[in-house]
């Protein structure tokens, strides 16, 4: 499997905006080979419970809405990264990625289970020795 768009800057990014497209365009230029493709804004899990009475098309409304969101699922060859863009790193962040993986694994059982990777402008020394614990990689442009 690969993206659907070739890794490097784009006019516009789907789901993207403000400080998430200028830390992206700055790890861009500073890793200009780091994948090969990408998707982005890929939705993971089922989202909400819907009621059967509802119409097709609100349903799926409703579920592309409530779905998780992944920023930029990254891809060398077969190898899925999830990427998390955060101007500042809490450990909310942790939660998020380790979520999306959860739900991606479940999601895509053959595809090669996903590396993570946060890219931020800030993150704390606290912080820090939480993400090496659990081994998500965290990258500052």
């Amino acid at each position: 499997m690969s993206g659907r768009y070739p890794y490097g800057k784009k006019h516009k990014y789907t789901h993207m905006i403000g400080e998430d497209v200028i830390l992206w365009e700055r790890f861009i230029d500073f890793h200009p080979n780091y994948f090969d493709t990408v998707d982005y804004d890929f939705r993971v899990g089922i989202g909400m419970n819907l009621k059967t009475q509802w119409d097709e098309k609100f349903k799926r409304m409703a579920t592309m809405i409530t779905q998780k969101r992944i920023d930029v699922l990254g891809w060398v060859r077969d190898q899925p990264t999830i990427v998390e863009i955060k101007k500042r790193v809490g450990l909310s962040t942790l939660g998020q990625i380790l979520g999306y993986k959860i739900l991606f694994k479940k999601d895509f059982p053959m595809i090669a289970t996903p590396s993570l990777l946060v890219i931020t402008e800030s993150i704390d020394p606290d912080n820090v020795e939480v993400m090496k614990a659990s081994n998500v990689p965290v990258m500052v442009v």
